[in-house]
């Protein structure tokens, strides 16, 4: 009996987590990389739970656009920075406590509007509207600030806007009250987003690679960069494209890879006049993965081509809040054997019943695309030898595991 024990749990062991469809998530375990994608239908947050329980959470905004919008999960009786803060609350090994926000990009369906109707701050000395990663600090303590402007705020061009300005005066009455830091951020470095709680456990196996910001892209080569905005004056002859300023990164866990780029996408001018998609070339540098979080929302002007042969992911992660988010062009391009051969898979975070009528039937939706709607979560473990995905129901905060695909080898 004692070895049918042992052999029990070794099988157990090997199998990894043991999460169970119609069950709770059992959450984030010491030597697992979770990535959390946060589903609220007012604007996009992610959450990352390194191997040593270090935690990041890259944007979280809020807004009401003109567009027709997904449905709010749970419901609106919360703003969407509240849901996000309760969020992590749940799943955080380091309870309120989170090591690093990144801002990808200044815009509000990242960081929070303020021309939404919510309560402004008194006697902070800069007072700030509670909107997106705002009304997450009011219970979220962050380690550590990165966006893409720190510490002018004036390249390529002038950043100026209310929603902007009260994402600044959130970060300073943050650093001010709680002591968090914050660093600019240096596209090619290696680490600068570093582990902070068991690092020589995992430093062999773990990496985060800074790839772009402001159009600065690293060439893949030491920590070399290329600054597209200089290349022709043109690139500044106007504020441009906030998008094609995203911060992107790359993180590596043994074989498991993964990649979030905001929402990168544009065209920038090189010397000679001709445009070059920015987007492109991301992910030259940023090479083939095993998971990609979609540029820009999988939108119309999103996921070229030539990024999805320089990534060749499996796994394709789309956060999102307007209903046209969800395009059958943008989607069955993601999943053509004509850009790359190879089997991969569709999952977003909601699709609207119209769309899923248009679509049901055609092979690409009903073989290519996750049927669910919700929190997405990825786990590489096994140090990072292989991942699973997960669907989790945002109807309610119990986080029941509607359905989980792998586990996958990791490449």
């Amino acid at each position: 009996m004692r070895n049918l024990t042992l052999l029990s749990c070794l099988f157990l062991l090997s199998c990894g987590p043991t999460d169970k469809v119609g069950e709770p998530y059992r959450g984030w375990k010491s030597g697992e990389l979770d990535i959390h994608h946060i589903y609220t239908g007012r604007g996009e947050a992610n959450l990352y739970i390194m191997p040593d329980a270090t935690t990041m959470l890259v944007d979280a905004g809020d807004h009401q656009a003109t567009v027709p919008m997904t449905d709010p999960k749970p419901d609106l009786s919360r703003r969407g920075g509240e849901w996000v803060a309760r969020y992590i609350e749940r799943v955080n090994p380091n309870g309120t406590n989170v090591d690093y926000f990144m801002l990808s990009h200044f815009h509000d369906d990242h960081m929070g509007s303020t021309s939404l109707d919510v309560p402004v701050t008194e006697g902070r000395g800069q007072d700030y509207k509670l909107v997106g990663v705002a009304d997450v600090g009011e219970t979220i303590h962050f380690g550590q600030f990165f966006d893409r402007g720190y510490p002018t705020y004036n390249y390529p061009t002038e950043i100026g806007d209310s929603h902007t300005d009260n994402f600044l005066r959130f970060t300073d009455y943050h650093k001010k009250q709680f002591g968090a830091t914050q660093e600019a951020f240096k596209p090619g470095a290696l680490n600068q987003i570093a582990m902070k709680h068991n690092a020589e456990k995992y430093s062999e196996l773990f990496s985060i690679r800074n790839i772009a910001s402001n159009g600065e892209i690293w060439t893949g080569e030491g920590e070399k960069t290329i600054r597209y905005y200089d290349l022709n004056p043109e690139n500044t002859s106007s504020a441009g494209n906030e998008n094609t300023k995203s911060i992107s990164f790359r993180i590596d866990y043994g074989p498991f890879s993964y990649y979030a780029g905001g929402d990168t996408t544009g065209n920038l001018k090189i010397a000679n006049g001709e445009s070059v998609n920015i987007e492109a070339k991301v992910g030259e540098a940023c090479g083939e993965v095993d998971v990609v979080k979609c540029n820009h929302h999988a939108y119309l002007d999103s996921m070229h081509p030539d990024f999805l042969r320089n990534v060749k992911a499996k796994a394709y992660i789309d956060c999102v809040w307007d209903q046209y988010h969800t395009q059958e062009k943008i989607i069955s391009r993601v999943l053509s054997q004509d850009i790359y051969q190879g089997e991969r898979m569709f999952y977003t975070q909601y699709i609207v019943e119209k769309a899923r009528k248009e679509h049901a039937g055609k092979d690409w939706y009903e073989n290519g695309v996750c049927p669910y709607d919700g929190h997405i979560v990825v786990k590489a473990y096994d140090k990072g030898r292989k991942y699973k995905i997960y669907r989790l129901s945002a109807e309610d905060e119990q986080m029941i595991v509607q359905a989980i695909y792998g586990p996958f080898d990791a490449q």
